[in-house]
């Protein structure tokens, strides 16, 4: 029987291309997830940075005190049960003080230029193709119209991270259909004159802390391989194509989006679980997360 669905997003169809395997256990099976170190500091940092844009859209001025108040909080509610006390209490110590020497970075040196004009903005579209609408959030959109996404990694982005990334070309789209609105016909991808530019901020939690940024305008070619990689993505998910993504790739398999899945270290066919009973337990290095 085929996994019917009636809407997809941009978090769902990156977690599918990453993984088909952890896109069942996620929103087919719906597996119990802890959050690891890299995904707990993640979602601290977004939600700090949420706050920051909110407060600078509405009065101009943020307190870099009040958004690692905003951090300490996330971190505190949402900290698994027993992190504190067990083997791999150093790794949620060491995710936080990176995770906030991130954000203060960021605040410093990015945020005070950042002039939000919609934040967490919700949109909804057709892909020619698609039997489904995508429907989606875009952390930030700037006064300038530019389309803004904010990460946090371990280590650095590759340079060419857009060239392959959907969720920016999804947002992209989203925005423009925005942008656009009755001038696009259902069923169509908007005009590239209405597609805006998108930048993704990465604050990368090295010794030091940095922060990467990467910008780019997506032509007809993007949106037009978008729509096709979705498609494609639509038909393995209702066909429950769902093999680990390994098996697909040549070479040697990379182990690293196993180590930032939040079934990495529980799922049976995970190389970073391999990797951690190879090396008696231990776990291996962390790489990216959201």
């Amino acid at each position: 029987m085929q996994h019917r669905i009636r809407t997809i997003s941009p978090t769902r169809l990156r977690a599918y291309d990453d993984c088909p395997l952890q896109y069942r256990l996620r929103y087919v099976d719906r597996a119990p997830r802890v959050d690891s170190p890299a995904s707990l500091a993640g979602q601290a940092v977004h939600a700090a940075l949420e706050h920051v844009f909110t407060v600078k859209r509405r009065w101009r001025r943020f307190s870099a005190d009040e958004a690692c108040e905003v951090y300490d909080d996330v971190w505190d509610e949402r900290l698994p049960p027993g992190a504190s006390s067990d083997a791999s209490a150093a790794e949620f110590e060491q995710a936080y003080a990176s995770g906030l020497a991130a954000l203060r970075l960021y605040l410093e040196q990015v945020a005070p230029g950042v002039s939000p004009h919609l934040i967490e903005h919700r949109f909804r579209f057709d892909v020619p193709g698609l039997p489904v609408q995508v429907v989606g959030t875009v952390d930030l959109i700037d006064s300038a119209g530019v389309v803004i996404d904010y990460k946090t990694s371990l280590t650095p982005y590759a340079a060419s991270y857009l060239d392959r990334d959907l969720q920016l070309r999804c947002y992209a789209i989203g925005y423009a259909a925005f942008r656009a609105g009755s001038r696009v016909r259902p069923g169509e991808l908007p005009a590239p004159f209405f597609v805006p530019t998108v930048r993704v901020d990465v604050l990368v939690r090295g010794d030091p802390p940095s922060v990467q940024q990467f910008e780019r305008k997506f032509g007809r070619a993007d949106l037009e391989d978008f729509a096709a990689r979705a498609s494609d993505i639509i038909a393995g998910i209702e066909a429950e194509a769902f093999e680990p993504y390994w098996t697909q790739a040549a070479g040697d398999p990379d182990p690293s989006t196993c180590r930032r899945c939040a079934y990495g270290r529980t799922c049976e066919a995970s190389l970073a679980r391999r990797e951690l009973l190879e090396n008696g337990g231990e776990d291996g290095d962390e790489k990216e997360e959201e």
